[in-house]
């Protein structure tokens, strides 16, 4: 069995896990929902520092609230996006070892959790700044320095995640705090290679396969929006739904793609459902 041949055998069963748990669709559902909720709270010092602005307040006295303001937003969007996934790998777990948690088991799993979730915002959001403050340097550089620093912070977003992959499965598993669950992550990803760079990357370009009938209709209704507004508006609204809606299950999928290789990774037993095969095979010895 090749390695895309045991990457879509562990991704198709993940399907069938969701299939299961149908409940956990409404995780990403309700983290979208919150950070809407937090993003429009975010407005209220958004307008403050346009006043103090307007009141003529240099920018020195401005750049370190914008600061402030930026990493209260990282963190807050983090520590929503994390509790939700809690929420998922919780529930994957239970499924994988023969169970079936409810909805509010896995709520209540990841309230037991949250000292770590606050703890792994808080990095992720310091790591956020670090992103965005190269962004800005790159904005204020030449082209040259635009080029470098565009290159230089495309490669460390992109090292950060793949590194951090296994951090919540971590937190779920074995109860660790960030700087132990991101070890402890790179340490999995090492014996995972192959599985899970191709399940990280690849669920995702399955799912933005699937995405294209939604495109296509966006771009159709921005056609027919000029003659028939009416038409137009609702084919962009059914796209954005139909995209949405891929981009939920593709999410979830993903979670439980990368929960059942650390199951067998951290219990050396093959989750309920999957493969043997597939799973023993995923490790290099």
């Amino acid at each position: 069995m090749g390695r895309w041949e045991r990457s879509w055998s562990i991704t198709r069963t993940s399907f069938d896990v969701l299939r299961k748990d149908s409940e956990m669709i409404w995780f990403p559902i309700l983290s979208g929902i919150f950070s809407i909720l937090f993003a429009v709270a975010l407005i209220v010092p958004s307008f403050v520092l346009d006043v103090f602005e307007s009141m003529g307040v240099g920018r020195q006295a401005v750049g370190p609230i914008q600061v402030v303001v930026l990493f209260v937003t990282y963190f807050g969007l983090s520590t929503i996006a994390t509790f939700f996934n809690v929420c998922v790998v919780y529930t994957t777990r239970v499924r994988l070892s023969g169970g079936d948690a409810t909805f509010m088991d896995s709520i209540r799993f990841a309230f037991s959790r949250m000292g770590l979730i606050v703890g792994w915002s808080l990095i992720s959001a310091t790591v956020g700044i670090v992103l965005h403050g190269i962004d800005s340097m790159g904005r204020r550089s030449g082209l040259p320095g635009k080029v470098l620093l565009w290159i230089l912070r495309t490669i460390l977003a992109a090292a950060w995640s793949v590194m951090t992959v296994f951090v919540v499965p971590s937190m779920v598993y074995r109860d660790l705090g960030p700087i132990d669950a991101i070890k402890d992550s790179w340490n999995t990803l090492r014996q995972t290679w192959g599985e899970g760079i191709i399940g990280y990357w690849g669920v995702g370009l399955a799912g933005f396969v699937c995405a294209l009938p939604g495109m296509a209709l966006i771009g159709l209704g921005i056609g027919v929006a000029s003659s028939i507004p009416v038409v137009g508006l609702g084919m962009i609204g059914l796209g954005v739904l139909f995209i949405a809606a891929v981009s939920l299950v593709f999410g979830v999928v993903s979670t439980i793609y990368k929960t059942a290789l650390y199951h067998w990774a951290t219990t050396q037993m093959v989750p309920a459902g999957y493969d043997p095969h597939a799973m023993q095979s995923a490790f290099r010895r």
